[in-house]
């Protein structure tokens, strides 16, 4: 057969890939502009086939899925604002991810055979695709660094996979092959886990329990310690054909492996998204994160004032023990005066962000600025236009 590098194009026109197509055959691709998981902004799908002869080659683009094993993460992940629930799961092997892929996309029972290696482009490139790997998880690493809240890496996974299966749909014979261009991490901190799942550093107090299972592991999806663990597929690769057309269905499916790629500018644009949604992430632990320092000084600010309060209420009952009747009965007036004061003294509110503070009566309207600080104002109200240049905004009770 012969071939010919194509830009493989959606229906629009718009190309998404590139590959190495056999002659004759129909070839296209698609762009699902969705995201998948917080590394996949986006993901592109590419197919080749012969309709005659019921050959069918598939190639898939980027799919990631993020396995949670520390009990208080999964704990907190209801918390988590912008969580992608689609891309949370359990952990599943990376043979039985791949004969699950095979699976879904041909829709038959399917008989492993026999294993080998993929020639793939990430396949050919294995130490140069661990390293950029490795950049990537260090800049986000950075980013908790920054937050106050390290992440750390245990083991890190980049294997291609091939197998080959055998079929029978509806009295014929077919040969199938399936590949993927596989890669993980597994991530472990000693921090408060809200900043691992998605920015709200400092909420919950405490450290993470450490990993109990003493045993070690180079499997990966087995190491330890380990909190969470992000895995999936760079590509995703298939082809099924009834088996009196292996070998033209080998060579169209192997040709098509070794060059297939997402188009250069697209691949550009979706690093861009990436790393935009990285730094939208970051900015949100640090939101969250001054929030929750605010809160700490509001409670400890609080806690004081209840301790000034009882130390008073404390006092003027020894007094009133210690003098007649009715200067008992004077003193226990001012104790319930105070108890009341105490009580009575402020209004609760619920910010924006769902936070309830307390402010204090002599407050006749309560504004929320836009890194989330409450103040309580006396007198008049500001009109919205002040509040509009003061980016505020009027909570009510």
């Amino acid at each position: 057969m012969e071939y010919t590098m194509q830009q493989l194009k959606d229906e629009a026109g718009n190309i998404r890939a590139v590959a190495a197509v056999p002659d004759g055959y129909i070839a296209g691709s698609a762009m699902t502009d969705q995201v998948q998981h917080d590394r996949v902004p986006f993901s592109v799908s590419a197919h080749v086939m012969n309709p005659q002869k019921q050959i069918y080659i598939f190639g898939l683009t980027d799919e990631m899925f993020t396995t949670y094993i520390n009990q208080f993460i999964k704990q907190t992940l209801k918390m988590v604002p912008n969580i992608i629930w689609t891309s949370v799961r359990d952990f599943v092997e990376p043979e039985a991810y791949l004969n699950l892929f095979a699976m879904s996309m041909t829709q038959m029972e399917l008989k492993p055979v026999a294993e080998g290696d993929l020639p793939s482009i990430f396949n050919n490139n294995l130490e140069k695709t661990r390293s950029m790997l490795l950049d990537e998880y260090r800049m986000y690493m950075a980013y908790d660094v920054q937050a106050g809240t390290p992440t750390h890496l245990n083991n890190v996974a980049c294997r291609s996979y091939l197998k080959k299966y055998n079929a029978v749909k509806e009295g014929v014979p077919y040969v199938i092959f399936a590949g993927m261009d596989y890669k993980g991490v597994e991530e472990y901190t000693d921090v408060s886990p809200a900043a691992f799942v998605g920015g709200l550093a400092g909420l919950l107090a405490g450290k993470l329990a450490k990993n109990s299972r003493e045993e070690k592991s180079d499997k990966f999806g087995h190491g330890s310690p380990c909190d969470a663990i992000e895995w999936g597929a760079q590509n995703r690769f298939i082809v099924w054909a009834p088996a009196e057309y292996e070998q033209e269905a080998t060579e169209a499916f192997v040709r098509f492996v070794s060059t297939f790629h997402m188009e250069d500018d697209l691949r550009a644009l979706f690093i861009r998204k990436k790393a935009e949604r990285a730094e939208m992430l970051f900015m949100q632990a640090m939101q969250y994160s001054a929030m929750a320092q605010q809160a700490r000084l509001n409670l400890m600010q609080s806690q004081q004032n209840l301790m000034n309060t009882l130390a008073r209420n404390s006092a003027e009952m020894s007094a009133g023990i210690m003098d007649s009747w009715n200067k008992k009965m004077a003193s226990d007036s001012r104790i319930s005066q105070a108890r009341t004061e105490a009580i009575m003294g402020t209004n609760t509110y619920t910010t924006t962000y769902g936070q309830h503070v307390d402010v204090s009566v002599a407050a006749d309207h309560v504004y929320q600025n836009q890194y989330g600080d409450v103040y309580g104002v006396s007198g008049t109200a500001l009109d919205q236009e002040a509040l509009n240049a003061l980016n505020w905004r009027e909570l009510n009770r």
